[in-house]
């Protein structure tokens, strides 16, 4: 054994080095696990073949082509003349914006036939993620044939025209959404013929007029009624109802976000039914009970129960904008007859048909929004008629940034901007109470409640994607941009006051009595911080070499955390984690966390750094005190520094020898020359 090694022998207990050993091995074990458990799909090359699978009623096939670009399956030689056309093929990436499932598009091969029925899908490529490590679980269950024989003039909801993937909601919506967009686009390009096509055509039309309608025309037309319920105390509420039975009709009045989401809702708790907007204002001093509402047509009373309501959105986007507080739908009952008119009951004294103070509103779906929800062609009476001047249909031709304003969530786009501004505020004004209200809304609001923190696979996901992959996610990409900016110009103020998990890990300290925190051994600790550097490189690494390897959620537990995974491997090493953060600040951040490794290289160029001052020689007060052990004396490590300015308060304060000033410290301390030197 060398003297090197004797030396830093000496500085480890028996007992901590049988632990490093085991944490060594734990390791160990961990990456043969996590290589022999990643189970992404392999990306599928478009061969031939795999065109015969998504349409084996063709013999041959051409090159991909044309605008939007198609493959086209013929009966006989492609290249013959006399060859029969029988329909397209296209991959989904091809038709941007691509739904997107967990963290990536899901690209998908459909093919479709001249009448607009689908002949079946090739799912060709999809990431795993934080929700979604569970295997092959696309192309290992029936999901896939369900396609089959399906016409694009179908809704494709997932529970309703589709079973969707157990526990995988948001993959099978990305699949059944992606297909169905995208056939629609070729159908509009190549079979004019088509059903889809002739209804898109008066639909079109429909939609425009609903279009150029302002709120209160809406009001005038019928679609919109306004309900006035008097709380017994005289307060008010204020009711708005729409019939949103189609869904260019529900993305007009909520915007496309909140009725994708609504639409989701609804398929997922009830197999039937076509919803009612129920926009809710006024100043009731009571809150808006969904139990409270009831529909009555004739003698008949259906309840909404709960199943029944969903959640629409915050009236940010689309018409209803600016007109209420929030939303929310009806999933109507299909015993319901639309083409009469039924009532939306509420009451003010508990569940309607147990209680009184009923208020009743009288409802007709108008006619053209109902032949919207019924499909097919709709009767040249309800239409306007039509300007020749204009084209009955346009590629879509939208730039990446305008899809991106359009779909982004005002609500949460204001919410991340003010979580942004309450972090900056926190660091500069040095305020440990900001800090402290920060840490608070990241955990709750970043972690469990919206999920929009920022992960190292982010960084593994660009890799294999590139930059197309935050384009998707205003909110995301705002907190992307604010982490990157700041961490070159300030430090990691990400991981103060902006990563979800270590805000776990500081309330952690914050609770646990200190008598049980453990000092590490300054030997082991210059050593282990480099774990989180390799387990970084050996991330990027496996990105580049092995795209379609998801390996981070076993380095990571914020998924596993804040998503609440369903994995028992995940939650053990999450638990080690946090176990860890029991006994030492900040575990995580100090030894494994690789986005940390990755914020540190990038903070080594930072031009704004913590002030030193000359008792920092002799002062020992703020190394202490750092939750990530990155202060000796008068240094600071810059790349392990996250900027919790724990000792910029201390320094501000003038704190233990910063209160006293510089020539008393020099009298006190013997030796004052060789202390600093």
């Amino acid at each position: 054994m060398s003297y090197k090694n004797q030396a830093l022998r000496s500085y480890f207990p028996s007992h901590f080095s049988v632990s490093l050993k085991r944490i060594l091995r734990f390791y160990g074990v961990l990456f043969g696990l996590a290589a022999a458990c990643a189970n992404a799909q392999q990306p599928i090359e478009v061969t031939e073949d795999v065109l015969k699978a998504a349409m084996r009623e063709a013999d041959s096939f051409s090159l991909k082509e044309g605008n939007p670009p198609v493959y086209r399956g013929y009966k006989g030689d492609a290249s013959s003349p006399n060859a029969e056309l029988v329909g397209y093929l296209f991959e989904t990436p091809d038709y941007p914006p691509e739904e997107v499932g967990y963290s990536a598009p899901i690209d998908v091969l459909v093919g479709i036939e001249l009448d607009g029925t689908l002949t079946g899908i090739e799912v060709l490529h999809y990431i795993e993620s934080y929700k979604s490590i569970r295997g092959d679980f696309i192309n290992s269950e029936y999901f896939p044939q369900q396609f089959s024989r399906k016409n694009i003039v179908e809704d494709f909801r997932v529970g309703r025209d589709i079973d969707g993937i157990s526990r995988a909601t948001i993959t099978s919506w990305a699949v059944a959404r992606g297909v169905r967009d995208s056939a629609r686009r070729v159908a509009l390009a190549y079979l004019a013929d088509s059903e889809y096509v002739a209804a898109t055509s008066g639909d079109a039309v429909a939609l425009k007029v609903y279009e150029e309608q302002s709120w209160d025309d809406m009001i005038d037309s019928g679609l919109v009624q306004e309900m006035l319920v008097v709380q017994p105390d005289g307060t008010e509420l204020e009711l708005s109802l729409a019939f949103m039975g189609h869904d260019g009709l529900g993305e007009l009045l909520i915007g496309e976000d909140d009725y994708s989401t609504a639409d989701r809702d609804a398929s997922n708790r009830s197999r039937e039914g076509r919803m009612l907007l129920v926009g809710i204002d006024g100043n009731s001093s009571q809150p808006f009970r969904q139990e409270r509402l009831a529909i009555k047509q004739g003698e008949e009373v259906f309840p909404v129960e709960r199943p029944r309501f969903v959640y629409a959105g915050s009236a940010d986007d689309g018409k209803i904008a600016g007109k209420t507080r929030f939303a929310g739908a009806i999933v109507l009952m299909p015993e319901l007859d639309l083409t009469q008119p039924f009532s939306v009951l509420y009451s003010t004294e508990g569940v309607v048909g147990e209680f009184g103070g009923i208020h009743e509103m009288a409802y007709q779906v108008p006619p053209l929004a109902l032949a919207l929800s019924e499909g097919g062609t709709i009767p040249p009476d309800l239409l306007p008629e039509p300007d020749e001047d204009s084209p009955r249909f346009q590629y879509p031709d939208e730039t990446v940034w305008s899809e991106l304003l359009d779909s982004a969530p005002v609500s949460e786009v204001i919410a991340v901007i003010l979580i942004c501004a309450l972090v900056m505020t926190a660091f500069i004004r040095k305020s440990a109470a900001f800090r402290w209200a920060a840490l608070t809304v990241t955990l709750f609001y970043l972690g469990w409640m919206d999920g929009g923190f920022v992960s190292v696979s982010h960084i593994t996901n660009g890799i294999k994607l590139g930059p197309s992959l935050f384009l998707n996610d205003l909110p995301l990409l705002i907190i992307i941009v604010f982490t990157v900016v700041t961490a070159l110009l300030w430090g990691r103020i990400f991981c103060s006051s902006l990563c979800p998990f270590g805000a776990l890990q500081d309330f952690i300290t914050r609770i646990v009595p200190k008598r049980f925190q453990y000092q590490v051994p300054q030997a082991i600790h210059d050593v282990a911080i480099y774990l989180k550097y390799a387990i970084l490189a050996f991330l990027v690494v496996m990105a580049i070499a092995y795209a379609d390897l998801s390996l981070f959620q076993y380095f990571e537990p914020f998924g596993t955390v804040f998503y609440i995974s369903r994995s028992m491997v995940l939650w053990g090493i999450a638990a080690v984690f946090l176990l860890g953060a029991l006994f030492i600040p900040r575990f995580y951040c100090r030894y494994a966390c690789p986005l940390g490794a990755a914020l540190g290289v990038v903070s080594l160029v930072s031009p704004w750094r913590i002030k030193r001052v000359p008792q920092c020689d002799v002062c020992k007060v703020c190394e202490q005190a750092c939750p990530t052990g990155a202060i000796r004396g008068p240094k600071i490590d810059f790349k392990e520094c996250v900027r919790c300015d724990i000792c910029d308060y201390k320094l501000i304060a003038k704190a233990g020898v910063c209160k006293h000033d510089i020539e008393a410290v020099k009298v006190r301390v013997k030796n004052w020359d060789a202390a600093t030197a």
